[in-house]
């Protein structure tokens, strides 16, 4: 179970803080659409997806932590539920997000194919995980983690769901503990080889047909 204390640390860091701006801009959130956070953690991309203007719900299956978001967002729109079995009718959600979640799964597919249901036709699903292919694999050494992805497994698994997958890409690229260099300029790197396969995160946007 994660600890809602290292969720709130972890959102501190200007990594996470990255991905959050990455994942809105993937997912074009804005004014008026239904979105969903699937394993919410402290309830950050609750919030920012918020501040555009989203009608925004946090789930996560921990109760623990769902009472620990609604404590720090001040905000009533977190749900206890699991990512395999959401509380959505078809096609109600715009678009559904997740931020270090499916790496956790022991059935990955199935929580997909539940992802598929629930998002409208033309609706966005953006995925980000850790990178199978960074080369200081320590980063990602947690007893939770069930599988790590590289841009290939990602693609295939959102692709088996139902999904048709526009991109997949890496953020903060691998420059030998230069680290904040290259959260500055993930963006240049990520267009060129090595450290465009290379990178420590991937980001996977994806549509329902």
């Amino acid at each position: 179970m994660r600890d809602p204390a290292a969720l709130s640390s972890h959102a501190e860091s200007p990594f996470f803080r990255a991905e959050v701006e990455e994942i809105l801009a993937a997912a074009s959130c804005g004014p008026g659409l239904r979105v969903l956070d699937v394993g919410c953690g402290n309830g950050a991309l609750v919030t920012a997806a918020m501040g555009k203007g989203s009608m925004a719900v946090g789930l996560d299956a921990s109760r623990e932590v769902v009472v620990a978001a609604k404590g720090i967002t001040a905000k009533d729109a977190f749900v206890q539920a699991s990512a395999t079995h959401l509380p959505f009718k078809d096609h109600a959600l715009d678009r559904l997000l997740t931020q270090h979640l499916i790496e956790h799964l022991h059935d990955p597919g199935m929580a997909v194919k539940e992802w598929h249901r629930v998002i409208r036709p033309g609706g966005r699903l953006i995925v980000l995980t850790p990178n199978a292919r960074y080369p200081d694999p320590r980063i990602f050494d947690d007893p939770t983690h069930v599988r790590i992805f590289d841009s290939t497994s990602l693609g295939e698994i959102l692709t088996a769901g139902g999904f048709r997958v526009t991109s997949v890409r890496t953020l903060f690229p691998f420059l030998r503990g230069h680290t904040v260099f290259g959260l500055r300029h993930k963006s240049g790197f990520s267009r060129f080889p090595p450290w465009a396969s290379r990178g420590r995160s991937l980001i996977a946007a994806a549509v329902r047909p």
